[in-house]
C-alpha cells in the first residue's frame, strides 16, 4: 500500500513537472511571423531605448518615438513594461539595452499613460531593418496609411476599440497552476481512498 501511495505521489509530481507552462503555451509557431504579430498588436512603433527603470518583478523601458507605423499616438516617449525584474525573469519577454534602436509590436496596457507591453513577448521586438517588411505586410492587410506616419494624430482615448486582440478561446486548455494543483489533490484523494 505504501508503494502505491508513493507511486501516485511520484506520478502527480511528474505531471506537475511535465505540464506545459503558460509561457510555452503562449509562444506558438505563428508568433514569430510578422502577419500574426501585426494582427495581435494594437500599435507599431520605431524608437530608441532612452531609459531603463528596473523593479523587483518588472522593468519599465522608456522609448523615444521616432516613427509610428500603425495606430499612432501623440507621444514623443512611451513606456514599455516587461516581466523581467531585478529578482524575476521570464524567458519569453523582450530584453532591451540603452540606446538600442528597435521596431516594436505593442499591446496597450495603459495607453492613457503611454504604457505598453511587447506583443507576443520577444518575437514582437524587431531590428529597425525589418521596417520594410512590416510596412509591406501592413499594406497587404490594408492597415497602412501613406500620409502622416510620423506625425501623431490621435490621443489614446480617441482610439477605436481593440479589434486586433486574439480571442481568449485560443489559449491552451488545462494549463496553469490550477490544473496542476487539482491533479495533485486528486492523486492524494485516490491514495487516501485506497487505505
Amino acid at each position: 500500500m505504501r508503494k502505491l501511495n508513493m507511486l501516485l505521489i511520484l506520478s502527480a509530481l511528474a505531471l506537475l513537472l511535465l505540464a506545459p507552462c503558460p509561457a510555452a503555451a503562449e509562444l506558438i509557431p505563428e508568433a514569430a511571423e510578422i502577419p500574426y504579430q501585426i494582427n495581435t498588436s494594437d500599435r507599431i512603433v520605431i524608437g530608441t531605448v532612452s531609459g531603463i527603470d528596473v523593479h523587483y518583478d518588472h522593468t519599465i523601458f522608456t522609448i523615444t518615438v521616432e516613427e509610428w507605423l500603425y495606430n499612432p499616438l501623440q507621444a514623443e516617449t512611451i513606456k514599455v513594461r516587461t516581466e523581467i525584474g531585478s529578482n524575476f525573469w521570464t524567458e519569453d519577454q523582450a530584453e532591451f539595452t540603452l540606446n538600442e534602436s528597435v521596431l516594436l509590436m505593442l499591446r496597450d496596457e495603459e495607453s492613457d499613460k503611454q504604457l505598453f507591453s511587447v506583443s507576443g513577448g520577444f518575437p514582437g521586438k524587431h531590428p529597425v531593418s525589418d521596417r520594410g517588411a512590416v510596412i509591406e505586410e501592413l499594406k497587404v492587410q490594408g492597415k497602412w496609411q501613406e500620409e502622416n506616419q510620423i506625425e501623431n494624430t490621435e490621443t489614446a482615448s480617441e482610439q477605436p476599440a481593440d479589434s486586433n486582440s486574439p480571442s481568449d478561446t485560443e489559449s491552451t486548455p488545462f494549463t496553469g497552476i490550477l490544473w496542476v494543483v487539482m491533479a495533485v489533490i486528486g492523486a492524494f484523494v485516490c491514495a487516501g481512498k485506497k487505505k
